[in-house]
Parts: structure tokens; sequence; C-alpha cells
């Protein structure tokens, strides 16, 4: 039987790229829940909408409910915040919180612990009080991520400025370099498996967009590894420097979730994720970090959309000239298989079924998962795939273009 796991706070872009390395997993079952309904019910196939805020009295009571309901073993979170009040309440929730300890996750959320658990490193950036002899600095929230509530401070004005605006404020020297993340991970064991540095050439809203591998150089590892000596990490983590005016690398803030880029470490088939899981649940996962791929890998992201259309169909009419040309299009043959894993009918509307089959013969596609017809009956149990505007009259239709509004991403 599989273990069930619950992504709290499902609808993160972190959390769909949980949900996609783990919702076929063969050993852990995924489960999605958010307060209030968001991305994650496009995404989860099992989903739970009804869990309240951590500030509500009742967060803890209605969680262990849904534990206790839905036998769940395994919690994953994807917010600082969640992360640090699940620990702090460990004892009184009854499934695992598969990431690092209260400990960590206090100077995780914390900057100025932070700065001051790691004050005797060079790495750790100098911080100010009042004492600011030039400028420019930087100031940043005490307890946010990210760039919200974080300013480039020019003169002594703008800094009594914005000390007076925004309240529980770090003031620290201005970096001017690149912001590296390096993505890593550790086992139960305390062992440094894992060290992924990689470029944010892009960030919208806190989040790489745009990044690429770089070299773990001796400093970036000197760092990683002086992190993992003095804070006690467990499963996937990371951190975040950028070079000093000098060009040596200052540290800006660790976590112990999923960074919302994590994706591309994807490319060196390693599921961090997955990783975390075997790892709490006393699995020995280092030998899973011992062959990944050796690339050069870069990665580019936007928003994308998905879908829920109030249609209900059991039979899809494909027009076989629109939809079966020289080339055929992947995500239409994605949609096809959805439709035969749900018992979806498959028609060709064809002149001629023996050409039809010819041509998906070259195309390497089985013509058997087909039926075959040469005109459109009147049918309200059906939709049409096909781009030519004299067959869609009276028959909900999508030309193969918008083919991917009809893909169900639970599944």
């Amino acid at each position: 039987m599989k273990k069930r796991v619950l992504v709290l706070n499902c609808g993160t872009l972190a959390s769909t790229y949980i949900n996609m390395l783990l919702k076929n997993n063969s050993e852990f079952e995924l489960w999605g829940a958010s307060t209030y309904n968001n991305h994650g019910e496009y995404i989860y196939k099992n989903y739970i909408n009804d869990i309240p805020n951590i500030s509500s009295k009742s967060f803890i009571e209605v969680l262990n409910e849904k534990i206790e309901k839905h036998n769940f073993e395994f919690i994953i979170t994807p917010h600082e915040d969640l992360a640090l009040y699940l620990q702090k309440n460990k004892d009184i929730i009854n499934a695992k919180i598969t990431c690092s300890c209260y400990e960590t996750a206090l100077l995780c959320r914390y900057k100025s612990k932070l700065y001051e658990k790691m004050k005797n490193y060079d790495f750790t950036p100098m911080v100010y009080k009042n004492d600011i002899k030039t400028f420019p600095v930087f100031m940043k929230k005490d307890d946010d991520q990210g760039a919200k509530c974080a300013f480039k401070i020019e003169s002594h004005d703008e800094f009594v400025f914005y000390s007076k605006k925004y309240l529980n404020m770090i003031v620290t020297e201005y970096l001017p370099g690149d912001e590296i993340t390096v993505d890593c991970f550790t086992n139960k064991n305390g062992k440094l498996l894992f060290i992924n540095p990689r470029l944010a050439s892009r960030v919208l809203a806190g989040i790489d967009v745009h990044s690429k591998t770089i070299r773990a150089n001796e400093e970036i590892l000197f760092i990683a590894k002086s992190l993992n000596k003095e804070i006690c990490f467990r499963g996937y983590w990371f951190f975040q420097i950028k070079k000093d005016r000098f060009g040596k690398y200052k540290l800006l803030e660790i976590s112990t979730r999923l960074a919302g880029a994590f994706a591309l470490t994807r490319a060196y088939d390693i599921n961090l994720p997955l990783m975390a899981l075997k790892d709490f649940d006393d699995q020995d996962v280092e030998k899973y970090f011992e062959s990944t791929n050796k690339l050069d890998v870069e990665t580019d992201m936007q928003f994308f959309a998905r879908y829920k259309i109030d249609i209900k169909y059991d039979n899809v009419i494909i027009d076989f000239e629109s939809c079966f040309k020289d080339r055929v299009d992947e995500l239409f043959i994605a949609f096809i298989y959805q439709c035969i894993n749900n018992n979806k009918k498959l028609i060709i509307l064809t002149q001629d079924e023996s050409i039809s089959k010819q041509r998906l013969s070259r195309l390497k596609i089985d013509s058997s998962i087909f039926e075959y017809i040469s005109e459109i009956t009147k049918n309200e149990n059906c939709i049409l795939i096909s781009d030519n505007e004299s067959q869609k009259s009276g028959i909900n239709s999508f030309s193969i273009c918008n083919i991917d509004s009809l893909i169900d991403w639970r599944n």
C-alpha cells in the first residue's frame, strides 16, 4: 500500500513541480491541500480545500482530523512560515514534517538570527544598526523572503524614511553582484549529498524564471559545507549568495523548502521531493546522488494556463486532415492517451479509411485505437477536434492549437 503524502499549501510553483515528480510514484500517494481554492485544484488529483489558516485556533485540530481520515504519513510544505509553524508543533501533529527542524526553520525565517549564527565566517555580510558610514546599503525585512520589502538605500535620508515606514527591517552591506541560488540536499546523517548552484538572470515575483547552472567553485563549496556544518539541515534546502564590491560571495538567506525554480535539478535526474520522503522514511538515499547527469542546464519559465471546462463527453471526433499531417502535435498525442485512460471513444472523421490508416502507420500511430466515420451525426455526448470551420456547427469544437485546454493536468 502506498504511503500518503500531504502537500500543504499546494498552489505554489514549487508545489506544481512536486506534483509532477510524485503524482505517479509507486511508493507514495500524493495529496494537495489549501486553505482556499487555488491552482492546486487544477493539478492535484486528490485535493482538499478546507484546512484553516495557521492563524486559526482550529488549525492543528482540523489538520490532525485530515491526517487520521486520509492516513497521511508525511507532510511537505513549500513555505517558510508553514515550515516554522509545523516544526514548532511537530509533537502534536500526527505526521512527519519533511523539512529541517524548528531551530533551523527559525534561522530560515529570520535573517538576523542567521547572520548572528554565522557571524564568525567572512561570507556573512556586514550588518548595520545606526552606524552607517557609507552608502549605498541594503535594507530588507528580517522575516520575509525574496525581493519583498527590499530596498537599495542611497542616503541617510532614505534610511530614515524606510526605517519609519517599515518595521522589523535589517540593514546590511550592499552586494552589487549577480544573485546565485544553491540547491542542496542533506541526508538523515547530516551528510551533504547535493550542491547545485544556478545563476538567476531574470526574476519575477521573487522566482528565478530564467536560470542556468554554474560551476560549484571552492568558494561556493566552502559556504555550502560551512552552513551544513553549523546548521542542522535535513532533506532539501537552499541558500542564496551575491558578490560584494570586491568580488567575494556573501550570504543572503537560507531556506528549508524547495525553491520556486528547483525544477532545473530535474535535468540531473534528481527527484528532490522523492529523496526527502525516502530519507524521512529512514531509507538510504546516498546512492541516488552518485550517478547524477553531468550537464550544463538552462531553464526558462512563464505563466502556464490550466483549464476547467464545464463539458462532459464520452466520444471524441477527430478531423483526420486537421490533426494528422506530416508531423503530429505532441500535446495532441497526450490528449489521445488521456482519452484512452478515461475510456473515451476516439472516432476519426475521414473520407477514406484506408488512406487514413496508411498515414497513421507512417506516423507510427496504432490505427486500431480509433473508430472511423465519414460524416458527423448529431451527438450531444461528443466533442470535435478540427480546424475546419464548416464541420463545427452544433457541436463543441476545439482547434488543434487549443488542445491544451482539454488536458487534465491532475492525471
